[in-house]
């Protein structure tokens, strides 16, 4: 059975776009890819709109390059998922939700 992707999901763009190589996503570690399976899920449950986390997730992205100051190299940013993970726990306690 293929399973489509939603479109919501699948193409956001600019830095909260998914991490890909040759189309595919990229999880480094395993605790990735659960991070990025409970935020569609809880989504696909109706928890929030897909917006609101997207938006969350952006929120943290900037929030981490403005930590590590304008001049960071990359290794001294938060990873993608670390941002993924930061936004679904800040957008699930706004909900009054909890991992």
């Amino acid at each position: 059975m293929t399973q489509v992707t939603n479109p919501n999901i699948a193409e956001m763009t600019g830095k909260a776009s998914l991490p890909r190589s040759s189309g595919e996503l990229v999880f480094h570690d395993p605790w990735e890819r659960r991070a990025f399976a409970m935020a569609v899920s809880l989504w696909e449950q109706g928890f929030y709109q897909w917006d609101e986390f997207r938006d969350h997730l952006i929120a943290e992205i900037a929030a981490g390059e403005r930590a590590a100051g304008p001049d960071a190299p990359p290794e001294d940013l938060p990873s993608y998922y670390e941002s993924w993970l930061a936004a679904l726990e800040k957008l699930l306690a706004k909900k009054g939700l909890s991992l």
